[in-house]
């Protein structure tokens, strides 16, 4: 069967399946062999963490406060505490083989989660975690290719994280922007083994298809009415709650991935909706011999039918793993009987809970009783022929072709498939378009910019610049209000960093480039804010009329800026939730205004706490400014005022007024406080992107 090519709408006129049949049949010829496949095995796998435990738990203990969070840190560092092991994954082994698609079962905490995390490289592994046993890919040790996994092994998530003003079609195309680069051209480099008509056949129909891929998920996942819907939040009115579900989905379909593993994506579907998607996912695996391995959570008989294999988890244990047809046929050999009237998937849910006792039935001979817990199950499976027939392909030799895919098709793949410097624009874009679609935020920065401006302006109405303390004051709030004001975005920050971990974690784009392409979206709402703020401030209270000045007052107030959003951005890589990095920020603020030189003067701040002085971005600001006004020609003066300052104080009028405060005069000042701010920018840049690599919030520390 042909496909029209010409849009994504058209290429699903007679279904995804027929898609997909099609693009195997123009593929596979030009590539002189089937769909590139990726089998993966994991063999004892087991994953435990070391857990400390909190002595006297109660409710106002688990309250994420910042007390709580300190308490918890001491108490793990103490010689005292108590570490408890909890086994994630205990010895699980198994196979997921090209062309097949096989259902997760499990209840909550089961491990079947983390498994399919372990299996996409996305398990947070850190110090208190213990990963034995061995996970390949074509044979090949996951450690030899643990960065590139995510390109061609996808995980989806349970918990729905986007950006709330973006419409599903943009989530999907900044998805297939990140991930979907050069895949077209990719494709025609491999379309060599055909016959000219057939490798011209295949690149036409690849660049087809990754040019249409957007319209090609949005229709495979019905979300063609809610496309150019935001997707909304709990605040904010967008998708419906299965809508986002399906966004979750078709966002980590992009790219070359030749496994899927997804993680209870039936979550607020409908059965027949669950139905369409498993039915796509299941032609994808059969036609495009993808592995497909998806926990449902109670899924319908007629879903559940669509699956080859059956993998049964309860408490980090394997409880089955095998064919579908065989599943029931085993446990009733272990005597649990699923009845008539009651859903395979349900029935299999029960088995390890204390609910299995209405499935139990006479023992079969040889038996002495009824396996009560996971272990038991687990126990009696690694003795069953169905265990025998996984562990006979596990050991089994690696096929050739599989070797050669992984040569030709997985090796060449890089961690990431754009430039760092590319994903720095596509993600300014990104956080740019998602600022100013927040119209509330922009509104009120707008109104509340303009009147603290003109108050500000209008109660220090001309100062006179004899009155040193006044104007030295009006310079420190100025830079105080532009500065601090960016404390507000810090829930921003909080929330986007969550879906950074997410997208960071598909290898979407580098760390880098997340954080530059952050900071740079901030910059034109920032000069925006302190042209008209600064302005207003600069000549109603009677700064020196001199262009020069005033160009230099706007660069040291953005510089200022730039710097305290990013130390509030680093504050939300740095602590584990919102309510520790508010307190932090407030916490950080304090020191800044004390330490600034304005409130306490260099002379009197304790010599042990200088140095907090000499790294404050706002000393350093006020520093620049205040030589910038008083060094200016209109006060770089002998006589102002009837007084010669040069005769009576051995200097001229600005330097005089300087030295009342403390303020180093020297004009170098100017440029040293700018490069200062510029060089202590470039280092929180460098600092967020280390703590949003290498330092991140996933993994559970503490447990009741």
């Amino acid at each position: 069967m042909s496909v029209n090519l010409e849009s994504g709408k058209t290429m699903l006129e007679h279904g995804p399946e027929a898609l997909n049949r099609f693009l195997a049949s123009s593929f596979e010829p030009a590539i002189g062999s089937e769909m590139p496949q990726l089998e993966v095995r994991y063999k004892n796998l087991s994953v435990t963490a070391d857990i400390t435990v909190t002595e006297d738990v109660t409710a106002k203990s688990e309250i994420p406060t910042l007390y709580n969070t300190v308490a918890r840190s001491l108490a793990r560092m103490s010689p005292l505490r108590r570490v408890v092991r909890k086994e994630v994954i205990k010895n699980a082994s198994g196979v997921f083989k090209p062309g097949t698609i096989t259902l997760v079962l499990g209840q909550p905490g089961s491990g079947k989660s983390a498994l399919m995390k372990m299996l996409s490289a996305q398990f947070p592994v850190e110090s208190n975690i213990t990963v034995e046993g061995e996970i390949t890919y074509n044979g090949v040790p996951q450690k030899e290719v643990i960065k590139r996994v995510p390109q061609f092994v996808e995980y989806v998530p349970q918990t729905d994280k986007h950006f709330a003003t973006l419409t599903t079609r943009e989530t999907l195309e900044y998805a297939h922007k990140f991930v979907g680069a050069g895949l077209a051209e990719k494709g025609a480099e491999t379309f060599t083994k055909g016959s000219v008509e057939e490798n011209l056949a295949a690149i036409e129909a690849a660049k087809a298809y990754y040019q249409n891929y957007p319209d090609v998920v949005i229709g495979q996942l019905g979300l063609q009415n809610c496309e150019n819907t935001i997707i909304g939040n709990a605040m904010l009115r967008g998708v419906s709650g299965g809508e986002r579900k399906r966004v979750t989905t078709g966002e980590m379909e992009f790219g070359m991935k030749y496994v899927s593993l997804m993680d209870e994506i039936s979550t607020g579907l409908d059965s027949a909706a669950t139905y369409d998607i498993i039915c796509t996912q299941r032609s994808i695996a059969k036609t495009l011999h993808k592995a497909v391995a998806i926990s449902l959570l109670q899924p319908a008989p007629e879903v559940f039918a669509l699956f080859d294999y059956i993998l049964i988890m309860n408490e980090g244990e394997v409880m089955y793993h095998g064919r579908r047809e065989d599943v029931v046929p085993y446990f009733e050999s272990l005597g649990f009987k699923c009845p008539a009237d009651r859903d395979v998937a349900d029935y299999l849910l029960d088995l390890g809970t204390r609910m299995q006792h209405q499935y139990e039935v006479p023992l079969p001979l040889g038996m002495m009783k009824h396996p009560r817990a996971a272990s038991d199950f687990a126990e009696a499976f690694s003795h069953s022929r169905v265990y025998a027939d996984m562990v006979g392909m596990i050991e089994a030799p690696m096929e050739p072709e599989l070797a050669k895919h992984m040569s030709e098709y997985m090796d060449p793949v890089k961690q990431f498939r754009r430039s760092w410097f590319r994903n720095i624009g596509a993600l300014s874009v990104r956080h740019m378009t998602i600022l100013w679609r927040n119209k509330a935020y922009v509104a009120s920065r707008i109104v509340m910019t303009c009147f603290m401006g003109l108050i500000y302006g209008s109660t220090f109405f001309d100062v006179d610049p004899t009155d040193v303390q006044v104007m030295l004051g009006v310079i420190f709030q100025a830079v105080l209000f532009m500065s601090l004001s960016q404390a507000s975005q810090i829930p921003v920050f909080m929330e986007a960093r969550e879906i950074f971990y997410k997208q960071r974690g598909a290898n979407f784009y580098q760390t880098l480039s997340y954080v530059v392409g952050y900071s740079i979206a901030l910059i034109p709402p920032s000069l925006f804010e302190i042209i008209i703020f600064g302005s207003l401030v600069y000549w109603m209270c009677g700064f020196v009329a001199n262009a020069g000045a005033y160009i230099i007052y706007l660069v040291l107030l953005t510089l200022t800026n730039l710097v305290l959003s990013t130390w509030f951005f680093l504050l939300t890589a740095l602590c584990p939730n919102l309510d520790i990095a508010k307190p932090m920020s407030t916490f950080s603020i304090v020191f800044i205004i004390i330490f600034a030189g304005f409130v306490q003067p260099k002379s009197e701040i304790p010599d042990y706490l200088v140095w907090i002085y000499w790294i404050n971005p706002i000393g350093w600001c006020m520093r620049a400014l205040s030589v910038n006004e008083y060094r200016s020609s209109k006060y770089d003066v002998c006589e102002y005022g009837g007084v010669n300052y040069c005769s009576e104080f051995n200097m001229n009028m600005g330097e005089y007024y300087l030295s009342q405060f403390g303020v180093p005069s020297s004009k170098t000042w100017l440029w040293t406080g700018a490069i200062f701010m510029f060089l202590f920018y470039v280092f929180l840049l460098g600092a967020s992107t280390y703590l949003l690599e290498y330092r991140r919030y996933l993994a559970p520390t503490n447990i009741q």
